[in-house]
């Protein structure tokens, strides 16, 4: 069991890493989260019945975890957005976020980084629920049903709070693009 187990947190550890970072904006939150997860999920392993994939069970419990941490704070994080160009202390071993592209103009890359920073705030001012999925199904890139399967509610359920959140970003969105310039 603990080989297939470490097999299962080699494998996953930084997803699980990353769903909670984006759900906590913290990284030393996010890296005590992981930790509890894998934690959780070793204890709960003899029971885990194959119903869903290992991995979206493991989600779910990372999910769970990051939303009650969120709720114990009794306050929506808001905290400094970090560029995505920059790799991720994690133990031993720096993850990367994004690939850089070489090509863009500086000022391009300015207005992206910028536009990048103003969503990150945004998406990160969001409710739980519906940032998780939105964190879940546009960051993580999982699919309905595996959202609803983490998130313990239906596939219908997924899709329209991931509607409302979109509306409430495409809302911000749009005040931060047609702002009048100075």
């Amino acid at each position: 069991m603990r080989a297939e187990f470490g097999c299962f947190v080699a494998e996953y550890e930084a997803k699980i890493y990353n769903v909670i970072y984006r759900l906590v904006d913290d990284h030393h939150e996010a890296e005590d989260l992981t930790q509890e997860t894998f934690i959780a999920a070793y204890r709960a392993f003899g029971r885990f019945r194959g119903d869903a994939s290992v991995y979206t069970w493991l989600y779910r419990i990372a999910v769970n975890r990051a939303k009650n941490r969120l709720k114990q704070m009794g306050r929506q994080r808001s905290s400094e957005v970090v560029s995505l160009d920059t790799p991720v202390e994690f133990g031993d071993q720096g993850l990367d976020r994004q690939i850089e592209d070489d090509n863009a103009t500086p000022h391009k890359v300015f207005e992206s980084r910028e536009l990048g920073e103003f969503l990150g705030k945004c998406v990160s001012a969001l409710q739980p629920d519906f940032k998780a999925v939105v964190v879940l199904r546009d960051y993580q890139g999982l699919s309905y049903k595996e959202i609803a399967e983490i998130e313990d509610c239906s596939v219908k359920a997924v899709k329209s709070r991931l509607f409302r959140a979109r509306s409430i970003l495409r809302n911000k969105l749009k005040r931060y693009l047609h702002a009048p310039s100075i």
